[in-house]
């Protein structure tokens, strides 16, 4: 009976080191830093042109477009960490309708539209 015990507690204790050697990291695309893939679109349904548009770019800088024509989109790939910001805002001349988005890997995180002659919209990453 003593070798019987003995099988069973080594089997057991195999089979809970396999399952839990094997088990699903609770990561869910949450760690950091990682890359993405950042989109900024300005659009507009009464101009075509905004006199500025200022967003923050692959190094964390910003980057100024004057006279940017609309429809205006920027792509591009960054390492980010928890806290870093994304910023999109907007300047025109005389007051119209603006819609900004940030997507982040191909998905909208931030959308706004604005009927004024500036605005901006702020994402953070958590």
């Amino acid at each position: 009976m003593k070798p019987f015990k003995t099988l069973l507690v080594v089997l057991a204790t195999t089979l809970i080191s396999l399952f839990s050697a094997c088990s699903k990291d609770d990561d869910s695309g949450n760690s950091y830093p990682k890359e993405v893939s950042i989109t900024y679109k300005v659009s507009s349904t009464t101009t075509n042109m905004a006199s500025l548009i200022q967003y923050r770019n692959e190094t964390g800088g910003n980057t100024d477009v004057p006279s940017a024509t609309l429809p205006y989109s920027v792509t591009f790939d960054r390492t980010v960490n928890r806290g870093d910001v994304l910023s999109l805002g907007y300047g025109t001349n005389t007051g119209q309708t603006v819609k900004l988005e940030i997507l982040v890997n191909n998905s909208p995180v931030v959308s706004q539209e604005f009927s004024t002659t500036s605005g901006a919209i702020v994402y953070s990453f958590q």
